[in-house]
């Protein structure tokens, strides 16, 4: 269990970002507010670490559902239907599903992230929901270029994302407090799974460029 935890979740570029991926897009606002992975410390929020997070709404709970069944495939298909083989692919898959579909022109993470910035939805904070889309770069402070949708989150802060890498669907933990710890240092727990990024293996939180409501 403990050499499954530590597998190396490659983020694939061929399977994940877009065309859109190159193009300029707004920025979120700095770290601190809804920027994460820019610091390795917890907002001063007492209640961060007590506070459980809200029941995910009845369509948000669906799409996590539909997304969870698809752990393992690479395609992306449900009901029959091909959405595609990437993480855009899943996101917009389990929307579609559960009845908030998106634009056919958000294809990739870059345009997702662009509708989700454009409609206000960039949450402040470091706390995420079930249902909620988190935007990942392939650097440390880069464009987003891949999305995952947030599953449940702990009450520690560490969220389990479902995300589409290279091998297939897969469970992400990404602690958006401590974007820079793989583990809590006084519990061992585990907060980030790591990421291949060139050669090296970087915590999943460092590489969050926001997170923001379902469009």
């Amino acid at each position: 269990m403990v050499a499954r935890a530590l597998l190396l979740a490659a983020l694939a570029l061929a399977g994940c970002a877009g065309p859109g991926a190159s193009r300029r897009l707004p920025r979120p606002p700095p770290a601190g507010e809804s920027r994460v992975g820019a610091r390795d410390e917890r907002r001063a929020d007492p209640a961060f670490a007590s506070a459980p997070a809200r029941p995910a709404r009845p369509e948000a709970a669906r799409a996590v559902e539909i997304a969870s069944s698809l752990v393992g495939r690479r395609d992306i298909v449900v009901d029959g239907r091909d959405y595609g083989d990437d993480c855009a692919a899943l996101v917009r898959a389990a929307l579609d599903r559960a009845g908030r579909p998106v634009p056919p022109e958000a294809r990739d993470a870059a345009s997702l992230y662009a509708l989700a910035y454009g409609r206000g939805l960039v949450r402040t904070g470091i706390r995420a929901q079930p249902g909620d889309l988190i935007f990942l770069a392939d650097r440390p402070g880069g464009a987003p270029v891949h999305v995952g949708l947030v599953a449940r989150v702990e009450p520690d802060g560490t969220a389990l994302v479902l995300h589409r890498v290279a091998r297939g669907v897969m469970r992400l933990r990404v602690n958006l407090g401590y974007p820079g710890r793989i583990a809590d240092p006084a519990t061992g727990k585990r907060l980030n799974d790591t990421l291949a990024v060139g050669a090296a293996a970087l915590p999943a939180g460092s590489l969050v460029v926001a997170v923001a409501a379902p469009p």
